[in-house]
């Protein structure tokens, strides 16, 4: 089942915890997360940390991350490669 999560970026610590409890609440093996509020470092580290988190429950899901510029994308691609990115 393919799950859209819209989190409102004001805090990134906050939405991550309310990301992992999403995880554990829901069935969700391909999830859908806009990530264009946030600059690159914020990105990369909630991309990190979210895929960490949402692979322990779903080693084979999906997650698929819309970000704000090719730059985001490319630096987060060449770190990891199971993420489907998107420019916005």
């Amino acid at each position: 089942m393919k799950q859209n999560l819209n989190l409102k970026f004001n805090n990134s610590s906050v939405e991550l915890e309310k990301f992992k409890k999403y995880i554990k609440t829901h069935e969700c093996p391909i999830v859908n997360i806009d990530l264009s509020s946030l600059n690159i470092f914020e990105a990369a580290k909630f991309i990190s940390l979210s895929s960490v988190y949402h692979y322990q429950k779903y080693p084979n899901g999906k997650l698929n991350y819309s970000v704000a510029s090719n730059d985001i994308k490319s630096l987060v691609c060449n770190l990891f490669m199971n993420f489907e990115l998107t420019k916005i």
